[in-house]
């Protein structure tokens, strides 16, 4: 299975440890996608919803990129995996999500990296492709991020893209059986 009219779509930004890629999900990434993810639960279980192994199926994946067909349809959303270096290994993920045109022009950002890739200034470089990508070929105005406030490596990553903390969400995500606080930051076209 293949992403629609828009499956070819790769978005390119230079890290410290390498060329990174943003690709759409495919299903030739399956694999590799269960295997950084199998590898990496408890690094990313803190940050995330709680999944469990029927997240990592074939049944689900499928699932999964016939929803991300839709958004990309739609204009609603862009799903990328993140690749890096010239064996266009697959390092995590970097999406737009609950894009906004008129009036709004607004997108929600959302990224991860597997534990052995940290470090190296690959989610750095995945999230200035997608800003590039969100203020010069789509036209929005204004990108968001939710982090919990101790996800200092996130935070981090925010602020040195440009992101400004404009407050709190109280009870944002259900992580790990409770409902956490997430700061909201934002970018904007113009900052």
């Amino acid at each position: 299975m293949v992403l629609g009219r828009k499956s070819q779509r790769i978005l390119t930004e230079q890290a410290p440890g390498g060329r990174v890629e943003l690709i759409h999900p495919r299903w030739a990434d399956f694999d590799d996608w269960v295997s950084l993810r199998r590898r990496n639960k408890n690094f990313l279980s803190p940050w995330e919803p709680d999944w469990s192994d029927a997240h990592l199926t074939r049944n689900s994946f499928k699932a999964r990129l016939g929803s991300y067909n839709r958004m990309l349809d739609q204009g609603t959303g862009y799903p990328f995996h993140v690749f890096a270096g010239p064996e266009r290994r697959l390092i995590g993920a970097c999406n737009l999500n609950r894009i906004i045109k008129e009036p709004a022009q607004s997108a929600q950002l959302g990224y991860w990296i597997g534990e052995e890739f940290a470090r190296q200034g690959f989610a750095r470089a995945a999230v200035r492709a997608a800003l590039k990508f969100s203020f010069e070929d789509q036209g929005l105005h204004r990108v968001e991020a939710a982090v919990q406030p101790n996800n200092e490596r996130s935070v981090k990553l925010l602020k040195i893209t440009g992101f400004k903390k404009e407050g709190t969400a109280r009870g944002f995500l259900k992580i790990g059986g409770h409902w956490k606080d997430h700061d909201i930051y934002s970018r904007l076209s113009s900052d």
